[in-house]
């Protein structure tokens, strides 16, 4: 059983990790390119003609990578608040069923490991950084940033948990606690 969360874990891990990695490549090019700063590119990466230039590129460049990592926030909430099996609504269900497309109601399971990995992916990125504006590195102003994102993403999840929680704890209170049913069904099959 651990084997297949630790896989299922790792599979979901490298979408975000190659977006990351993308998103940072991309937006290096792109910022170096609307500020009009050069750049090389040597064995050890992008190498800029000065340090302003270097902060300038890392600070902007690290923002794009939240900006990317709260898009997939924001898929993964949306996606534990609206098409959550244990709490979509019907007429949603029906909608989906129709247009054949049942595939967006999500269990359990996978949001939850999703979530985990994009916020432990923000989390890392708001750590790392914090360490780079303590250097100056980057402006600080992108450690609050991430910071504002994991408050806010983290307890817009801790949320859902708890409502799923409720429901999952409701339902076996009402299978549990149904005494007349069983007795009635007891007497049926006696």
């Amino acid at each position: 059983m651990f084997s297949r969360i630790l896989i299922k874990l790792i599979d979901q891990a490298i979408v975000p990790a190659l977006m990351l990695l993308s998103a940072r490549i991309v937006s290096v090019v792109l910022i170096s390119r609307y500020y009009g700063i050069n750049y090389d590119i040597a064995e050890s990466g992008f190498v800029f003609s000065s340090a302003s230039d270097y902060v300038l590129i890392n600070t902007y460049s690290t923002f794009f990578m939240l900006v990317v990592l709260t898009v997939g926030l924001l898929y993964i909430l949306l996606k534990a608040y609206i098409f959550h099996e244990t709490h979509i609504s019907p007429k949603v269900t029906a909608k989906l069923f129709s247009l054949r497309l049942s595939s967006f109601i999500q269990a359990s399971f996978d949001l939850y490991s999703q979530g985990a990995i994009w916020l432990s992916y923000t989390f890392f990125l708001t750590l790392v950084s914090g360490i780079l504006g303590v250097f100056g590195l980057i402006q600080s102003w992108v450690f609050f940033a991430g910071l504002v994102l994991n408050i806010i993403s983290t307890t817009l999840l801790v949320f859902d948990v708890v409502k799923e929680m409720e429901i999952k704890k409701s339902d076996f209170a009402e299978f549990d606690t149904d005494s007349e049913f069983l007795e009635e069904n007891n007497e049926a099959y006696s």
